[in-house]
């Protein structure tokens, strides 16, 4: 059938008021007023809840079939055409497919969709709400492919075999293999085998794709896959027979400044900038990815491990998927194959994210479903879950969490805030307490069914794990990011431990507060309050921009062989510090501190040499031991000018790197990210800079951005506590920077940045 976007012409509004022309994908609930007092709280970050409807006039093309698809409307949403209710979204993170093929005889129709987002919280984390991801309508005659119907999968890659099966409704099926745009091999039939002569293998390294192309009478579909097998032993994983370490980070699903909208150029970005640090793979924490997604870590080689929930039939909050998983699930599951099958990005299925549920009889059938499951929908990709134990032996115990309350003794809900605040708590306590006999025992029926066990915040059971259960395969599923040295060096070192996944690798709203560090403000306790944003606890800002945590991964992992240098920031370092768990350091990689000459810099350099020497205007400042952590110290009085870290090992020079400070008056700089695209979010990085174009962090500012051609989805910073929002086109830049994202509408677009005292910026782009 022939695939067309239907985003355009879509109308808005909550329900009772007059609807107002809107972009689809659309986040309703990044409109919402933030509360301290709303029912959401700090998971969700204090926004306000609603009912809201989409509608849409259409009218078909002349065909005989007819069918639309809802890749996500959150949290669930009914759909009407002309009228008369066609389907309903259950699962906020699923799709929803709506055949319309009566509606086909050449008269306008609508289609209308309504979002119930009243009863908050329903997720731990800022989850969004409305037609949140894109829609497709797919016609076709009488004789068609059936929508996303070619799966393709890998038999054996020497020799490179493939298996094709087409879904479709009469006629014969013709198969084409293309690579770039040549016909390589072909076949007929919908269940056949192709062997690729010369086949070139999909890896995380060399991410090769060819396509599919079937015909079934006059219509056609096609499919891209990437060539390539998995194997999983005591031995190791086994990407085309070659072993593979995951050099994992975990995201949430939102995209910062436009919230929950997802489009195929912010998914692209995300895991471009994830892979340029060393990253080749990523956890979906914790739901089924987006299509966008997936194809980005299929182009751009990253292995996937996807999530299906985050709970099961137990309440983590209070009106949360709960409710309607039992009646569900097996439809979740059969659609996360269906539209993960032919990716070769996908290696691994995870059935859930630190649920309890398994300490009971009913829980532990259910893993084993589950598993079972998948593995009748695909027999290629083990199942794997984020199992954490030290939570499975509180539930055990019959400890109230997370809104899961079994004792008749005691009722009151635990909020999803109280629950991190708990782990929070415990700590390093949780990580090391995970290895104990009586925590072994309460995890082991749950790690046990699953093919592959996921680890959260449980590296002490690694080694011990083996010795008490032999054979038993494992992964890091969830880890703290500054503990990737040691848990990299378990990774090395034991074949039986596929990979780490750090969280987090991308920040993002809701959790507020998770991974903040601050100074001498009065504390305000883990459930940080409103107008707290952020979780503040990726690698990676919501912008985009790297931390001193995602330098170590690079070094760790040996993406980056020059030394990465940062500093803690030097205008937020008087008075006591707290330091949230979440996270190791809160330092950037910034040597521009304007105001701040004398003040105590604390230098973090990290390398994989013996040795740094620091200098500062070509003076040396000493040098320093690099420790186990991958980490040298310097505590030095700030002076602007540049900095440099220059690294030893054996006396000898392996590597040098700079930064400079900001020199001269302080403008603003407005920078496109790439060209614009109709239908597509264009990204422009508005940073403060001085006259060397270097980005001052101790000067922010206040911004405005005004645009013409195109629509402002969203305009902000990285400030983890803010009452700005990012609708309004004015922000404060949060160490000098900021991001608008555009969504064209014209062939030309201009885009004007003004600053109290400073002079405006003017971005012309043209399409």
């Amino acid at each position: 059938m022939k695939k067309t976007d239907f985003t355009d012409s879509w109308r808005f509004g909550r329900t009772g008021e007059m609807l107002r022309p809107v972009s689809v994908p659309h986040d309703a609930m990044l409109l919402e007023q933030r509360k301290q007092e709303n029912p959401s709280g700090s998971g969700s970050a204090y926004f306000g809840s609603g009912c809201y409807e989409y509608e849409k006039e259409f009218t078909l093309p002349e065909c005989s079939s007819a069918v639309l698809l809802f890749e996500g409307i959150y949290p669930m949403g009914e759909i009407f055409l002309d009228g008369r209710k066609a389907a309903f979204a259950h699962y906020g993170y699923g799709d929803c497919f709506v055949d319309c093929s009566h509606l086909a005889d050449g008269k306008a129709h609508t289609v209308h969709v309504t979002v119930d987002n009243t009863k908050t919280p329903n997720s731990r984390w800022y989850s969004g709400a409305g037609i949140y991801r894109p829609v497709w309508l797919f016609t076709g005659d009488e004789t068609h492919i059936l929508p996303e119907g070619i799966r393709v999968s890998t038999l054996s890659h020497d020799p490179a075999v493939i298996r094709v099966q087409t879904a479709h409704k009469g006629g014969d099926v013709r198969l084409e293999i293309l690579e770039d745009g040549q016909i390589i091999a072909a076949a007929e039939g919908d269940d056949v085998t192709i062997e690729i002569p010369d086949a070139k293998l999909w890896a995380a390294e060399h991410p090769n794709l060819y396509t599919c192309r079937a015909y079934a009478g006059a219509d056609s579909a096609e499919v891209r896959f990437g060539i390539r097998t998995l194997a999983w032993n005591q031995e190791g994983f086994f990407v085309n027979g070659n072993p593979v370490k995951f050099k994992g980070g975990c995201i949430h699903h939102d995209n910062g400044v436009i919230g929950a909208r997802s489009y195929a150029v912010s998914e692209y970005r995300r895991m471009a900038i994830m892979k340029s640090f060393g990253f080749n793979a990523v956890r979906s924490a914790h739901h089924p990815m987006c299509r966008s997604l997936l194809d980005a870590c299929d182009v751009l080689g990253l292995y996937v491990m996807d999530e299906s929930w985050d709970m099961w039939y137990s309440t983590k909050t209070e009106h949360d998927y709960a409710a309607r998983f039992e009646d569900h699930w097996q439809e979740d599951v059969a659609a996360m194959v269906a539209k993960d099958y032919s990716h070769p990005s996908v290696v691994m299925y995870s059935i859930g994210n630190e649920v309890t549920e398994p300490v009971e009889e009913k829980g532990i059938r259910l893993v084993h479903a589950l598993v079972e499951k998948f593995h009748e929908l695909d027999a290629s990709r083990p199942a794997t879950a984020g199992v954490n134990p030290a939570l499975l032996m509180m539930r055990k115990m019959n400890l109230p969490m997370g809104g899961q309350v079994e004792s008749e003794e005691k009722k009151e809900k635990v909020t999803s805030t109280e629950f991190n605040k708990m782990v929070s708590e415990m700590g390093k306590r949780m990580t090391a307490g995970a290895s104990r006999p009586e925590v072994d025992e309460a995890a082991s029926p749950f790690l046990d069914g699953l093919d592959i066990a996921g680890y959260n915040y449980a590296t002490s059971c690694y080694e011990v794990d083996a010795v008490r259960h032999p054979g038993r395969l494992m992964v890091g599923t969830e880890t703290f990011p500054q503990d990737l040295p040691v848990n990299w060096a378990l990774v090395e070192k034991l074949p039986y431990l596929y990979g780490d996944f750090m969280w987090t690798a991308w920040d993002y709203l809701g959790e507020v507060g998770i991974g903040s560090w601050y100074y001498g403000e009065d504390d305000p306790g883990f459930g940080k309050p409103c107008p707290w944003l952020l979780g503040d606890a990726g690698v990676i800002d919501i912008l985009g921009n790297d931390t001193a945590e995602a330098g170590l991964a690079s070094v760790v992992w040996g993406a980056r062989k020059t030394p990465y240098l940062s500093t803690r920031p030097v205008n937020r370092n008087a008075g006591e510090l707290y330091q949230a768990i979440w996270r190791g350091t809160n330092a950037v990689p910034s040597w521009s501190w304007r105001d701040c000459e004398g003040r105590i810099a604390e230098v973090e350099v990290y390398s994989d040499a013996q040795e740094i020497e620091l200098l500062l205007n070509g003076a040396s400042l000493g040098r320093a031991k690099v420790n186990a952590e991958f980490r040298a110290e310097f505590k030095v009085p700030y002076a602007p000018g540049k900095l440099t870290a220059i690294a030893y090992r054996d006396g000898k020079v392996t590597g040098e790197s700079s930064l400079e400070s900001a020199s001269g008056a302080v403008s603003i700089r407005a920078v496109s990210e790439g060209k614009a695209i109709p239908g597509q979010p264009l990204y422009v990085d508005i940073d403060l800079v001085g006259e060397n174009g270097i980005v001052e962090c101790n000067r922010d500012t206040t911004l405005t951005v005004t645009v013409e051609g195109a629509e402002l989805l969203g305009f902000g910073s990285a400030n983890p506590k803010t009452s700005e929002r990012f609708e309004t086109g004015t922000y404060t830049t949060y160490y000098g920077r900021s991001q608008a994202v555009l969504l064209p509408n014209a062939q030309a677009i201009r885009m004007t940045v003004t600053g109290e005292g400073m002079e405006s910026c003017t971005l012309e782009l043209h399409i």
